[in-house]
């Protein structure tokens, strides 16, 4: 037997532990791509989830703005501002929304622009509200003018018609104090031999013509002009004694017509005149009380009686 060949027995043993080896290396190793596997999954894995939590944050924060610039829009569209800058950034964020919800920011990059993205349009929010902030003020000073306007032209108005309302009252107390007034009324009788007499009754066998004598009361504010006075007889019976034939008539009396037995024209020059009716019956006079009345102008001038047996 030769010194340098193995036994068969040992070399058996050799390649025993030659495979053991092998074996032990190459579970070692699969062991080791397995662990190396494990992590690099969970790391994707955490990276997956990270992305998804930054996404899930920015679609968030980009509907929240999208809600308060819709709010922002109402209330300057309230205030009678212009919507256009705040409605292009509503679109942006819109848009940008639009992408995160389908996903499409599939980098770590992708997703930290999303973020300086948003970053840049919360700045534009507070720019906006400043903005509106200054639109308020502006309207409030607006509203405050125009309160102060209408202060004034509800002040001017009062004064305009308490002006108008003195007026008007001077008016009426200027028409008032122009109406004309008969003084010294005298009523006597023309007999038939064409005698005066003045007494306090009369016989009505006696009567051929009545005589109506007045003055005019001084009065400076009455328009100096023509006037007209008409006289009006009612008779016991209240019946207005009026013929066309002797001088008789209508005028208008409180906005209506009314009989007159007689009238004359004279110039008003606030002289006193002396005026005076000459009137004629033509007819015999009933007996009692009868009432003469004077007008000008619509109104009433006096009035006195006289009584025939």
């Amino acid at each position: 037997m030769n010194e340098t060949q193995i036994p068969p027995r040992k070399n058996k043993t050799f390649l025993v532990f030659v495979l053991v080896a092998i074996l032990l290396f190459a579970n070692g190793l699969q062991f080791w791509l397995s662990h190396q596997d494990k992590q690099e999954i969970a790391q994707k894995e955490v990276i997956i989830k990270e992305k998804t939590e930054d996404l899930s944050k920015a679609s968030l924060a980009l509907d929240s703005m999208r809600k308060e610039l819709e709010i922002k829009i109402a209330q300057v569209n309230k205030l009678g501002g212009d919507t256009a800058s705040i409605g292009l950034l509503k679109r942006q964020i819109e848009r940008d929304l639009k992408n995160a919800r389908r996903q499409n920011f599939k980098s770590k990059e992708m997703i930290e622009d999303l973020q300086s993205r948003i970053e840049d349009y919360e700045l534009q929010l507070v720019a906006k509200d400043e903005e509106i902030q200054k639109l308020k003020a502006e309207n409030q000073a607006l509203y405050t003018d125009n309160t102060k306007l209408k202060s004034k032209i509800v002040q001017r108005e009062d004064s305009i018609f308490r002006l108008s309302d003195a007026k008007a009252k001077l008016s009426e107390q200027v028409l008032l104090a122009s109406k004309l007034r008969a003084e010294d009324i005298r009523i006597s009788i023309i007999d038939t031999k064409g005698r005066e007499k003045e007494e306090e009754d009369y016989r009505a066998k006696k009567i051929s013509k009545l005589k109506v004598s007045f003055k005019i009361a001084e009065n400076k504010v009455a328009k100096i002009e023509n006037k007209e006075v008409y006289m009006r007889i009612t008779d016991p019976e209240a019946a207005y004694l009026y013929d066309i034939g002797t001088g008789g008539g209508t005028f208008v009396l409180e906005g209506r017509e009314s009989p007159y037995t007689s009238k004359l024209s004279f110039l008003f020059d606030n002289k006193q005149p002396q005026l005076s009716f000459i009137w004629e019956k033509g007819s015999i006079f009933k007996t009692g009380t009868y009432t003469v009345e004077l007008f000008s102008e619509g109104n009433k001038l006096g009035q006195a009686n006289f009584i025939v047996k």
